[in-house]
């Protein structure tokens, strides 16, 4: 495995573990602040480390992950403007949230590489694929039914939120699934 990719897996394992911590834990106290830095602190070093291996030989997974670094910066700019943006949790939670099902789906597919033992070509494909729609409907499931990712019950506009989530999920899944073509080819 390439130093960089090795080092993207790394980190977004300890990412993924620190996100799921975060997601059980009480929102909005210091201790979710500061997990939430730490979280950070592990994935945009991470998503830098495979956006700067696939500039050399990029793959539809890189706009993946361009899309997750995006959603976490944007997760950050929602807080520090929170009195200009109406539901600012529910869009930090939906940002994070999508950060958070996105390393869970690629370390998914990183693991189910190592176990098929392959990390390239038709039958890796086609298995990340599913892992990704597995992954995509079973996250999206848990978080839009489970009030402990919210930290409350929604309003209109909570709920407004967690439908531009929901949206912004299945495009992205839909969008790599297909651009990386695993189902169709032999």
């Amino acid at each position: 495995m390439a130093p960089l990719a090795l080092l993207h897996v790394l980190l977004a394992l300890v990412a993924v573990l620190i996100g799921g911590w975060i997601v059980g834990r009480r929102k909005g106290d210091p201790r979710h602040r500061r997990l939430g830095w730490i979280y950070l602190a592990f994935m945009l070093p991470s998503l830098a480390a495979i956006l700067a291996q696939g500039r050399r030989d990029p793959a539809p997974f890189h706009g993946y992950a361009a899309a997750l670094a995006g959603g976490l910066v944007a997760a950050v700019l929602v807080t520090r403007f929170r009195r200009r943006v109406r539901a600012w949790r529910s869009w930090h939670a939906a940002l994070m949230s999508f950060s958070l099902l996105g390393v869970a789906v690629a370390v998914g597919g990183v693991l189910g590489g190592l176990a098929l033992g392959v990390a390239r070509g038709p039958a890796y494909y086609r298995m990340f694929n599913g892992v990704i729609v597995c992954g995509a409907a079973l996250g999206l499931w848990i978080i839009n039914t489970r009030p402990v990712i919210w930290g409350r019950t929604a309003g209109p506009a909570d709920r407004r939120a967690r439908l531009w989530f929901s949206g912004l999920v299945v495009a992205v899944s839909l969008a790599l699934v297909l651009a990386q073509g695993g189902w169709i080819r032999p």
